[in-house]
């Protein structure tokens, strides 16, 4: 096991952390060097494990104890769609919330479902798709994101969608040592992670 444990982690929350007038939770208290833009923070939470996994994990987590230690967490919410070959079609510029993709299937209904993430290749963030969208006659759609790009995208740029999508994040608030709860003699792992842009 040398990634991220994700298949352990069932229970998943997302929230999407505006308020950036105080980033000391972020820049401080995590020794983040991270960008102060609005980001997501997940809860995971893990089924209940038996010790031989509980153990491989514990360990996996205590390598990542150093909230300075970026890595990569694969999306843990499971996606409507899932898509392939997808790219912009026009340029996509910084503080814009919406991407215009060509790629996808022709004249689909809800070609791009609301909820679901998508990631320009060339950045490490993830965005929410905030509406479902129809695709026209050539497998275009306008994507409209849930929050503004943070880098210009430039036409051409491949785009990820749902489980393609990575989001770069630390761990939060973990402190070492045993972590998680007993239940019926397994171990339930609990855990947040911020995202690193």
């Amino acid at each position: 096991m040398s990634a991220f444990p994700i298949h352990f982690f069932r229970q998943v929350e997302v929230t999407l952390i505006l308020d950036i007038i105080k980033p000391e939770e972020r820049l401080y208290e995590n020794k983040s060097l991270g960008s102060e833009a609005p980001y997501y923070l997940f809860a995971l939470t893990s089924v209940p494990v038996k010790h031989n996994d509980a153990m491989e994990i514990s360990g996996v987590l205590d390598w990542y104890n150093d909230s300075i230690r970026n890595f990569i967490l694969p999306n843990p919410l499971k996606s409507v769609r899932q898509h392939a070959d997808l790219y912009v079609y026009s340029t996509g510029s910084v503080g814009s919330q919406a991407l215009k993709v060509a790629g996808l299937p022709p004249s689909r209904e809800k070609a791009v479902w609301g909820g679901d993430f998508v990631q320009p290749e060339i950045s490490k963030k993830g965005y929410r798709i905030a509406f479902s969208a129809n695709s026209d006659a050539t497998g275009r759609a306008t994507v409209t994101l849930t929050q503004p790009l943070l880098h210009n995208i430039p036409a051409g740029t491949k785009i990820h969608y749902g489980d393609d999508v990575g989001f770069q994040v630390c761990v939060k608030n973990r402190n070492g040592g045993e972590f998680g709860v007993k239940d019926a003699g397994k171990t339930v792992f609990d855990i947040e992670v911020m995202e690193q842009l």
